[in-house]
């Protein structure tokens, strides 16, 4: 018992002889007078300026650690100010430190200002800082370093700002409060993130808040975040877009840059987040006219995808994409090598659901799409999703297209594949075909025929319609269309070409009964007539024109043969009568 108390007493002797070192340390030792020489290392090793305006104060307690006041830090050989610090605290746990071990008890930094900044060619104003310079090609924990263990950090009231001045983009974060736990290889930790999202191109303002478990592997070089409770809501005065939230897990290598992900979401949409839509035709401009661009198109880069390995699990409650609404969203997503495949692709969308996939090629800048949509309400989509009004009805349709080349347009003039459509209760908007064959039936050829433009309040129904496409080259083909109704029936031949928005199409619609619907009463000496209507101009603002001379010349002839066939029939019986 004697020795166990001897030892005990030495301990005692020994804590009480380090807390007097301490206080003397504390009461004697001035860290400011070694601002100098910090400043001088700080310039020596990065050639960047450290002002330190504030005093520098020392703690012992729970560990040791450093105070810092207002300071700045330059960018490299420059006198503009890359960051700055209102105030800053370090604290080292001190017996890990003899095993070579850095355990920060807690970082808190107040009121940092950072601006980040890449120039025209390319280069940041703080890639010195990210190691560039680094040498050895291999990363990563070597025999004998140091590990990194942080007790937490938490930044409050601070500002992270990104300017490109390539392209002029410009996104500023204001950090209201970011708090983690602990920070160790392999060690489970939290964060919250509650801060303010800004962008000047394209103006957006955002509200962000994000929650979530993680864990770290330095030596693997992964990180996981799960549990993930992210919500996105606009900042505008006065908005009333709903928020976007997401939840979920994700996955992260850093060797090979691979991302595994399991996300849901409740509303999403996309056109929130892109540029705005080119300018509207000037006043007087033709309808269906596009402005004219003063700058070149851009290119659709998708080199990023090339080092891309991914794989997740997509599912969305609602969703708005190029203005075309869907929900009950579940896509799988998987990109290797270069190539990004989507499949499942499914949604509810306009009374009607979709099934496909999609595929896109970094190395040749191809896609294609697979899609079938059934039961569709073809009308709406058409509006919302290309501005197009001209047809209406609910039924299947099915694409099967590819395409490639380096910009949006050359996209559309290198599209080929095909595409069908089967509807019922449908109709044409924009014109009235029996209209059209009543005006023949009056003018009686004394006319030429005339060109009328579409009309939104006249359209011509039908009780299914059915057509097939070939598409090469961005022009999709029809020689195979079918439209029935109690009075009329509708073949067709000809082309949309979708890279020029343009129709280039003959109808050819043909008088079956007397009817009482659309004024088929007034129609009973057209039956059988078939009556060509060319349809020409632009896609969303097409022409009519019926040929009202040959309509009539037909209809004349034809009746004219008629009443010689029923004269020679009479004849005939009267001949066999004798």
């Amino acid at each position: 018992m004697k020795i166990f108390k001897t030892l005990l007493l030495a301990a005692v002797g020994i804590v009480v002889l380090i807390v007097i070192v301490i206080a003397i340390v504390a009461a004697t030792f001035d860290p400011n007078k070694y601002k100098p020489e910090i400043v001088a290392a700080v310039k020596d090793k990065t050639g960047r300026t450290l002002a330190i305006e504030g005093n520098l104060g020392l703690s012992f307690f729970p560990g040791i650690g450093i105070a810092v006041g207002r300071a700045s830090l330059s960018e490299a050989n420059s006198s503009r100010i890359f960051a700055r610090v209102e105030q800053a605290k370090i604290a080292l746990a001190l017996w890990p430190l003899l095993s070579k071990r850095v355990v920060v008890d807690r970082v808190t930094l107040s009121g940092l200002a950072l601006d980040l900044v890449q120039g025209k060619g390319g280069r940041t104003n703080f890639e010195d800082l990210a190691g560039g310079t680094a040498a050895g090609p291999k990363a990563g924990p070597q025999q004998g370093a140091m590990r990194l263990d942080i007790a937490g950090i938490e930044i409050r009231s601070s500002a992270i700002g990104w300017r490109d001045e390539s392209s002029g983009q410009r996104y500023k974060a204001t950090i209201d409060e970011f708090k983690t736990g602990r920070i160790a290889s392999g060690v489970p930790g939290r964060l919250s993130l509650s801060a303010r999202v800004e962008a000047a191109q394209p103006k957006a303002d955002y509200q962000v808040r994000l929650s979530g478990d993680y864990r770290l592997n330095f030596e693997k070089q992964t990180f996981a975040f799960s549990g993930i409770d992210l919500k996105i809501s606009d900042a505008a005065p006065g908005s009333k877009a709903p928020p976007l939230s997401l939840k979920g897990d994700v996955e992260f290598d850093a060797s090979p840059q691979a991302i595994r992900f399991t996300l849901a979401a409740d509303q999403v949409n996309l056109d929130r987040y892109l540029p705005p839509p080119p300018p509207k035709p000037a006043a007087g401009a033709p309808k269906g006219a596009s402005a004219p661009s003063t700058k070149p198109e851009e290119a659709i880069d998708l080199s990023a995808l090339k080092a891309l390995d991914l794989k997740g699990d997509l599912k969305i409650e609602r969703l708005i994409a190029s203005n075309v609404k869907l929900e009950s969203v579940h896509l799988g997503v998987k990109a290797a090598g270069g190539k990004v495949d989507a499949e499942p692709l499914t949604a509810d969308l306009y009374q009607g659901k979709l099934s496909g996939a999609a595929s896109a090629n970094a190395h040749t800048n191809r896609f294609a799409l697979k899609a079938d949509l059934g039961g569709v309400t073809l009308g709406p989509l058409l509006k919302d999703a290309l501005n197009n009004d001209l047809l209406e009805g609910r039924g299947s349709v099915a694409l099967d297209v590819q395409t490639g080349g380096a910009s949006v347009s050359a996209m559309k003039k290198a599209l080929s594949g095909g595409a069908s459509l089967a509807l019922r209760d449908s109709s044409l908007k924009g014109v009235n075909l029996a209209e059209l064959l009543r005006k023949a039936r009056s003018l009686r050829g004394s006319s030429p025929p005339a060109e009328q433009g579409a009309i939104a309040a006249e359209r011509t129904d039908f009780t299914e319609l059915g057509a097939s496409f070939v598409i090469r080259n961005g022009v999709a083909h029809n020689d195979d269309l079918s439209a029935k109704s109690p009075l009329l029936r509708l073949a067709g031949s000809g082309d949309i070409d979708l890279g020029a928005n343009s129709i280039d199409y003959l109808i050819k619609a043909s008088v079956v009964a007397s009817s009482s619907g659309q004024g088929g009463k007034d129609l009973a000496e057209l039956r059988g007539v078939t009556v060509p209507v060319k349809v020409s101009g632009p896609l969303d603002a097409p022409r009519f024109r019926a040929d009202l001379r040959a309509t009539v010349g037909d209809a004349v002839k034809q009746k004219a043969e008629e009443e010689l066939k029923e004269r020679v029939q009479d004849r005939l019986k009267s001949l066999l009568r004798r």
